[in-house]
């Protein structure tokens, strides 16, 4: 980064950490996640990178510690929009705030320590958080599915939907069920060369045909959760190396399905192994509603003891007495 992009950040000197919000929806709880971010770490900058299709944000705000950057990407989820937004985001952060530390989190996040503490503890750790495994699958010809795990293929394969998916069109009635069982069918019996995905809170459908891959023995597939804390050596990396705009990789990923969950932990991987510290957000996930449950005053013993950053989700109605004492522990005048 040269002198003049070092210049487009607020204020004189650069801030430790930057913190990088994803969101699409709920401005007042957006408000004051990020109102309780700068309580827990005043020096801090944060980006909100906002998805602006269901809602506006307003973007001339007061506090040069604050920026809404409406990225113009459809962050569906699973799509590599949301991917796209991310390393966007990074970079604008990179080039405004220059940080030592860049935390990536969710807008229905909210912090449940100190981050001025937390924050040295990282940049102490030496390596970046998250979580990442190697993903190792065999798979079968036949009715027999593969060995290890199937996630593989989400990534092994390339991904492409037939017009009617894109359109959202789903043929009902005994037409449609035996549709899906003959898809069902082929993608079993063809696994190594041809699969299927259903993307349910996502796009849908998608078709994928097995391909040449940049995965090795050496340098593995990972999986894990997009939700990261990166210094800058990782952060420099990601963006002018691994998945700098027109590299392999970046071309790779596209054409994957739910790459937010390994485009940035693999090249991370292949680097280091995360430190070995929690979560920077701690999630508990209801397998019913697919999706995490709401946290609540209820949880504040269990959360405090995670030792992670930030819980996800908060409701602003069901988390507010949760959230009122999280705002009075994690001030860092308190």
């Amino acid at each position: 980064m040269d002198g003049e992009q070092a210049r487009e950040r607020p204020g004189t000197h650069p801030v430790g950490t930057a913190y990088v919000v994803l969101t699409h929806k709920d401005w007042p709880q957006v408000q004051r996640l990020v109102r309780a971010i700068l309580a827990s770490s005043p020096k801090s900058f944060v980006l909100v990178a906002h998805d602006s299709r269901r809602t506006r944000f307003p973007t001339g705000l007061d506090d040069p510690r604050v920026e809404v950057f409406e990225h113009g990407l459809a962050t569906d989820w699973g799509s590599w929009d949301l991917v796209e937004a991310t390393l966007r985001s990074f970079e604008r952060v990179r080039r405004r705030a220059d940080p030592a530390l860049v935390v990536l989190i969710s807008g229905q996040d909210y912090p449940i320590r100190r981050l001025v503490e937390w924050e040295a503890e990282v940049l102490a750790a030496g390596s970046w958080v998250g979580a990442a495994q190697a993903l190792h699958y065999t798979p079968h010809w036949g009715r027999r599915r593969g060995e290890g795990q199937d996630l593989l293929t989400r990534y092994t394969h390339r991904w492409f939907q037939t017009p009617l998916a894109r359109r959202g069109v789903r043929i009902e009635g005994r037409i449609g069920k035996l549709l899906r069982r003959l898809r069902g069918a082929v993608a079993l019996r063809t696994e190594p060369l041809v699969s299927v995905r259903v993307v349910t809170r996502g796009r849908g459908v998608f078709w994928g045909i097995r391909r040449r891959t940049p995965f090795s023995a050496e340098r593995p597939c990972h999986y894990g959760s997009q939700w990261v804390a990166l210094g800058r050596t990782e952060l420099d990396h990601l963006l002018d190396e691994d998945l700098a705009p027109g590299s392999p990789l970046r071309r790779f990923y596209r054409r994957t399905v739910i790459p937010d969950e390994s485009a940035m932990v693999t090249p991370l991987s292949w680097h280091a192994e995360p430190a070995g510290l929690p979560p920077v957000t701690r999630v508990v996930w209801d397998a019913a509603l697919d999706q995490p449950t709401v946290c609540t005053l209820d949880d504040l013993e269990q959360l405090e003891r995670s030792g992670s950053a930030f819980c996800r989700k908060v409701d602003p109605t069901i988390s507010a007495a949760l959230m009122d004492e999280l705002d009075r522990r994690i001030r860092v005048d308190a």
